[in-house]
């Protein structure tokens, strides 16, 4: 069963590379992408992307996917892999996610999280911009700024540490078995 996922994986990945390569609008405003490096890579270039990726993620702004995309095509990094690791946050994940952030960020300044003394006030309505957004933005942008960082880099350091090569004798050695 693993083994036709693994196939059926291979082969939509190959379908969207070969339909990527095809574009006319990617291969006029992006002559680069046909560059293996982007899609296939090296320890290197997924290093890369994971920084990209997970640095992405704990932005907190809208169209992360395609921050990371354009990131990771402009620093030559694995474009798959910080696109999907960007996908961390969805509309399910990010809330607790970047609350986390604010909460590492309201440490980080020594501020008192107000999450309880606002509670009252709809978020997004125009009294929480005049009054609790004020208040928050500081502790909500940089803790989740320097979260981002550091989970990037620890993914980069794991990554680029990694060794490919068990992962690809072992694939190899699955995939001649069927």
């Amino acid at each position: 069963m693993i083994i036709y996922m693994i196939r059926y994986l291979r082969l939509k990945v190959h379908q969207i590379g070969r339909a990527t390569k095809r574009s006319a609008f990617l291969n006029q405003y992006f002559p680069k992408l046909k560059d293996p490096v982007y899609w296939a890579g090296d320890r290197h270039s997924f290093a890369k992307a994971g920084f990209i990726g997970m640095f992405c993620m704990m932005l907190p702004i809208p169209f992360q996917m395609l921050l990371s995309s354009a990131l990771a095509y402009y620093l030559r990094a694995n474009i798959p892999l910080a696109t999907a690791l960007a996908w961390i946050t969805n509309p399910l994940t990010m809330w607790p996610i970047w609350y986390g952030g604010y909460l590492f960020g309201t440490w980080v300044l020594g501020t008192p999280d107000l999450f309880a003394a606002s509670a009252h006030i709809t978020i997004g309505s125009q009294v929480w911009f005049n009054e609790v957004f004020p208040l928050i933005w500081k502790p909500f942008f940089l803790g989740n700024f320097l979260l981002g960082s550091l989970f990037g880099f620890v993914t980069y350091l794991m990554i680029g540490s990694f060794r490919w090569s068990y992962i690809r004798n072992l694939m190899n050695t699955v995939l001649r078995r069927h």
